[in-house]
């Protein structure tokens, strides 16, 4: 049997992290709040801690992968918090999306009490994670790099090292806009075709063959091209709460949003007109509105 590792949010991305971590031969403890979520871990093989501080009596890997970073910080400052107990020497690999600032400041903490944190925002989705293959961006110290890279290898694939600490959630928010805009771009150019009399089926297929092809197309495509926006693969308000990241970083940054800032205003109505818990791809369907035209048919 391998080491412990420990894992702090038990959501869609977090079960199939230890999903993938048990199939590899590593124990694991595991916490959230959720009872039901403890239920799940326990019926998979994993202990079920109390709090973030009783995982860090236990393990000295941890994995979190949590909402936003205000429970990331929360999580490991906070009232039985991780760093409360971890040990010096110990490891956190944060796969949460949050904004570089936070990272930077949660790094230099952990720091001062021997502990490495590396941002790990991961891409790939909750099918990527159950299959452990997600693609994840570090920021670190390199100098541990090795250290940590066989924990994460069980739950990704393509393990790219982007620099310091906050470097990784900088690739993520990047990445992320990207998607973003080629999803609304989608279906801008979808619902021309659709109220224009092209099939958007065939209007896909020649994307997919010329040099407009993209991933997000066959990702997110299916919901876009059927108007199935209530099948998530990832939600709206996580891409929302992306963005919002990404744009703060680029503020700090002082780089003009002129593209993503058009898109997120896109998302801002989807989100008002409670389409947040359904699939990134409903930010489409205000297109279609604005339009009054339907993609799928």
């Amino acid at each position: 049997m391998m080491d412990t590792i420990g894992v702090i949010g038990i959501g869609a991305m977090g079960k199939g992290m230890i999903g993938s971590l048990l199939a590899k031969g590593y124990q694991v403890i595991a916490y959230d709040p959720v009872p039901a979520a403890q239920d799940w871990a326990k019926e998979k093989g994993a202990h079920v801690a109390l709090s973030p501080a009783d995982v860090g009596r236990t393990a000295s890997v941890v994995i979190t992968s949590l909402p936003g970073p205000a429970i990331v910080e929360q999580v490991l400052l906070g009232e039985d918090g991780l760093y409360s107990t971890l040990a010096a020497g110990s490891y956190v690999l944060d796969a949460s999306t949050i904004d570089p600032a936070t990272a930077k400041r949660l790094h230099a903490v952990g720091l001062q009490k021997g502990i490495s944190l590396f941002d790990c925002p991961v891409s790939g989705g909750p099918a990527g994670s159950a299959a452990g293959t997600l693609t994840i961006m570090v920021g670190g110290d390199e100098s541990k790099l090795p250290d940590i890279t066989p924990y994460l290898q069980g739950i990704g694939k393509d393990i790219f090292y982007m620099g310091e600490s906050g470097s990784g959630q900088v690739a993520k928010l990047c990445h992320n806009s990207v998607v973003a805009v080629i999803t609304a771009a989608l279906g801008e150019a979808f619902t021309v075709g659709a109220k224009a009399g092209v099939d958007p089926h065939k209007l896909a297929a020649v994307m997919d063959k010329g040099s407009a092809h993209n991933r997000v197309l066959s990702v997110f495509g299916p919901n876009i091209l059927y108007g199935t926006y209530e099948k998530t693969v990832f939600s709206l308000d996580h891409m929302h709460k992306d963005l919002q990241l990404y744009a703060q970083a680029a503020r700090e940054q002082q780089v003009p949003v002129l593209v993503g800032g058009t898109v997120v205003q896109l998302y801002e109505a989807a989100k008002a007109q409670g389409k947040g818990a359904w699939d990134s791809s409903a930010v489409c369907s205000v297109t279609e509105e604005l339009a009054k035209a339907t993609i799928s048919k």
